[in-house]
């Protein structure tokens, strides 16, 4: 079975074809302005076409597919927004039949860190109760419990990134409100705070760097986003009470670092009984999404399939 598996990223596109055991067999990468959501999801469909025809495959002939978004989504055709790719409300079913054609009737949308989720759980056999975070452009939360997603009255559930994690100078947050997580800790954050400290003109990236080389200004801005991370993933054991937190995206690269003023501050806000979790870097890698994508993709045919039955 070939599966299309679209990780439609705030800052990149990642596309693969992928076997229903996790194999990725063909994968395409480019950076795609996010501005025009039409033209977004076309660039995305030509460059799973490009994947497709590498294997030997048209569209069609593709099983069905995955597509995980850095958004708010009801699951079905709904985008209700996305602070990273600077999207409002909008119907997305329409723009991937524009996108891919006939294969557009197999295909399921997911919450980019749900589809993660569901990734390890299908992928990695991750447990069954735990929370996945993703740290990247900006910071996503999904929440598994009892082997099932958590997704909420209305499909929001484990938004992580807009915990209010400072309130004596709260960043403002592309959602409006101020002090959340993703506005204090995500790559974007730590990218910003290194230049105000006057680390010149870098990213969260260049910052890992410069405090692996031993920049104590580097390894300053990395504790204190630690800090801001260790808050929020308090307030989610304290409310959930996982047995393990998995952190992936591009900034889970610098776990190491993170960790000691992490567990710091996770440790003082937790709840003693809640405290007994896994904190880890997923070890699905720098694919998680992508496999997230195929993950979704799977299960969506499998439940067709059963109400078939």
């Amino acid at each position: 079975m070939h599966i299309g598996a679209i990780d439609g990223g705030g800052t990149k596109v990642l596309v693969g074809v992928v076997t229903a055991d996790g194999r990725v067999l063909a994968r395409r990468q480019e950076s795609v302005p996010t501005a025009d959501p039409a033209a977004y999801f076309a660039r995305c469909g030509a460059l799973l076409d490009g994947c497709a025809a590498e294997c030997g495959l048209g569209l069609e002939a593709l099983a069905g597919v995955g597509v995980s978004l850095p958004a708010m989504t009801d699951g079905r055709d709904r985008v209700f927004g996305s602070p990273s790719a600077g999207w409002g409300p909008f119907a997305v079913r329409p723009l991937l039949r524009e996108a891919l054609g006939p294969a557009a009737a197999r295909t399921y949308i997911e919450n980019d860190v749900n589809a993660c989720a569901r990734a390890e759980v299908r992928f990695a056999h991750g447990g069954r109760d735990f929370v996945w975070m993703t740290v990247s452009t900006g910071i996503g939360g999904a929440v598994v419990a009892d082997g099932r997603l958590v997704r909420g009255a209305r499909g929001c559930a484990g938004e992580l990134g807009h915990l209010k994690v400072e309130h004596e100078r709260p960043r403002p947050c592309g959602c409006g409100g101020q002090g959340c997580l993703e506005a204090q800790a995500s790559g974007t954050a730590i990218g910003r705070l290194a230049r105000e400290v006057g680390l010149g003109d870098v990213d969260a990236k260049c910052v890992e760097a410069l405090a692996r080389a031993g920049e104590p200004a580097a390894r300053l801005v990395l504790a204190q986003a630690g800090r801001w991370l260790g808050r929020g993933l308090a307030l989610a054991a304290n409310l959930l009470n996982p047995g393990r937190i998995y952190i992936g995206g591009g900034v889970s690269h610098a776990l190491d670092l993170l960790l000691p003023a992490l567990r710091e501050a996770f440790a003082r806000d937790a709840l003693p009984l809640c405290r007994e979790v896994v904190i880890t870097r997923t070890r699905l890698g720098y694919e998680a999404s992508l496999l997230g994508a195929a993950a979704v993709c799977l299960d969506g045919l499998a439940a067709g399939t059963a109400r078939q039955r």
